[in-house]
C-alpha cells in the first residue's frame, strides 16, 4: 500500500501558523525529551578536552557529574524556544493581559510572556553552568595544591570561589532585572551607590567580617590545618570563609567564630613545623622545701621526655610566686598531626593525670588542680 504524502497539506495555514511549522515545533519538543542527555554528554566531553586533555582524562567522572545537569537544562531551554519561536505568531495572537493607562493601551501577549520566561530561565541555567565551571576548577586547583601541599593556596581557593560564584549571580540578578522586568539597571547601580552608606552601616558586622577575611588571607596568622585558640574556643582551622572561619573542635563538633573576632582578639597557633604547643599550669601552696621541689620538676620534666607522643623541648619552671600558690608551669610539644587512632583531648588527659599525681605525692597542691588550658568550644 502507496502512502502520498500531499506537500501542499505543509503549507496551509491555521491560526497564523502553516502545518509544517507546528509539525516543526512537536518534532523539536520530542527530539529535545529524547536526545537532551546526549547532547548534553556530547558538550560535557568536548568542553573537557578543550580544557585539557589529560586533566579531562583524569577527572572525567567529576566532571560530568558537575557539568552534565546544567548544560543539559540549559540544551532544553534554548531548543524549547527554537520550537516555540516556530509559532510565534499564533502565541502573539493570545492577549494575557490588557489595560488602558494614562501612557496609553498596555498589551501584553503569551509570545511576549514565553519570551521573557526564557530569557530568565536562559539567565539562571547560564549562571549554573558557570558556578559549575567555577565548582571544576577550584577542584582540579586545589587537588593540585592538596598534591604539593600549598597551605597559602588551600586558603585562598575557598574563599576566591565563593567570591567568583557571588560575582556571576551579581551579574545575573541586573540581567535579569534589566532583560526580564526592564529595569533601569544603571539608574539602580547610582540608587544603590548612594544608598550604600545606610547598607554598610545597616550590616555593619558583615562588612567589617568581610574585610577580615582579607586581613587573615594577608597576613597569615594561621593556615587551613592549623591548630588555633581563639575567642573562647580551639581547633583545627577547616576553612576561612568571607564572614566566618570554620574550626574543627578536638570533639569533632564544628565551631564558627566571627573573623572580625579573629582579627581583633589575641590569637594563639599552636602549630608551629609540625607540633603542637601545649602549656599547663598547676599551682603549688608554699612549705614545700626546696630540694623536693626541685627533684618533682625534675621528674615531671623526664617523665614528660620518656612519653611516646611528648617532643621536646620540655620545660618545667617554677615560674611565679603568687599571694597563696608557687606556679608551676610545665610546657611540652606534639606531633602534628597526631596519628588517626590517637584523640588530642584524652591525650591531655593522660598527660594532665600523670602530673597531677606527681605534684599530688608532694601533698602540698594549691586550690586549683593543674589542668590544660582546654577551653570548651563554643559555637556561633
Amino acid at each position: 500500500m502507496l502512502f502520498v504524502v500531499d506537500l501542499g497539506m505543509l503549507d496551509k495555514v491555521y491560526f497564523g501558523e502553516r502545518v509544517s511549522d507546528y509539525l516543526w515545533f512537536v518534532g523539536i519538543i520530542v527530539a529535545t525529551f529524547l536526545l537532551k542527555r546526549s547532547l548534553a554528554g556530547a558538550v560535557t566531553r568536548l568542553s573537557g578536552r578543550l580544557s585539557g586533555k589529560f586533566r579531562y582524562i583524569q577527572n572525567k567522572a567529576q566532571l560530568r557529574d558537575m557539568l552534565l545537569k546544567p548544560i543539559e537544562r540549559l540544551l532544553q531551554v534554548v531548543l524549547f524556544y527554537v520550537a516555540f519561536n516556530r509559532i510565534a505568531d499564533l502565541l502573539d495572537d493570545v492577549v494575557v493581559y490588557r489595560s488602558i493607562s494614562k501612557s496609553g493601551k498596555i498589551v501584553v501577549d503569551l509570545g511576549e510572556v514565553v519570551e521573557h520566561l526564557f530569557l530568565f530561565l536562559f539567565i539562571v541555567f547560564t549562571t549554573q553552568l558557570v558556578n559549575r565551571v567555577v565548582d571544576f576548577i577550584f577542584y582540579l586547583n586545589y587537588k593540585n595544591a592538596v598534591e604539593e601541599k600549598n597551605s597559602s593556596r588551600l586558603q585562598l581557593l575557598p574563599l576566591l570561589k565563593d567570591l567568583s560564584k557571588l560575582l556571576a549571580w551579581s551579574l545575573a540578578l541586573f540581567a535579569v532585572l534589566g532583560g526580564v522586568f526592564h529595569v533601569n539597571v544603571p539608574a539602580l547601580i547610582t540608587g544603590l551607590g548612594i544608598g550604600g552608606v545606610a547598607i554598610a552601616l545597616a550590616g555593619k558586622e558583615t562588612v567589617e567580617n568581610f574585610f577580615a577575611a582579607f586581613t587573615l588571607l594577608s597576613d597569615k596568622p594561621f593556615q587551613v590545618g592549623d591548630y588555633i585558640k581563639a575567642a573562647d574556643a580551639e581547633g583545627y582551622v577547616e576553612r576561612i570563609g568571607f564572614r566566618s572561619t570554620r574550626l574543627r573542635a578536638p570533639d569533632g563538633s564544628i565551631v564558627v567564630i566571627p573573623n572580625q573576632k579573629l582579627v581583633s582578639q589575641n590569637l594563639i597557633n599552636q602549630t608551629t613545623g609540625g607540633t603542637l604547643a601545649v602549656k599547663l599550669v598547676g599551682p603549688l601552696r608554699y612549705g614545700v622545701e626546696e630540694k623536693v621541689l626541685a627533684e618533682t620538676v625534675e621528674k615531671i620534666r623526664q617523665a614528660l621526655m620518656a612519653h611516646e607522643y611528648v617532643m621536646e623541648p620540655v620545660d618545667v619552671l617554677v615560674e611565679k610566686f603568687n599571694a597563696d600558690t608557687i606556679q608551676i608551669t610545665i610546657t611540652y610539644l606534639l606531633p602534628f598531626p597526631l596519628p588517626p587512632h590517637v584523640g588530642i583531648v584524652p591525650l591531655k588527659n593522660s598527660i594532665n593525670l600523670m602530673v597531677y599525681g606527681m605534684l599530688q605525692s608532694i601533698g602540698t597542691l594549691g586550690s586549683a588542680l593543674p589542668v590544660a588550658v582546654v577551653p570548651a568550644p563554643v559555637a556561633k
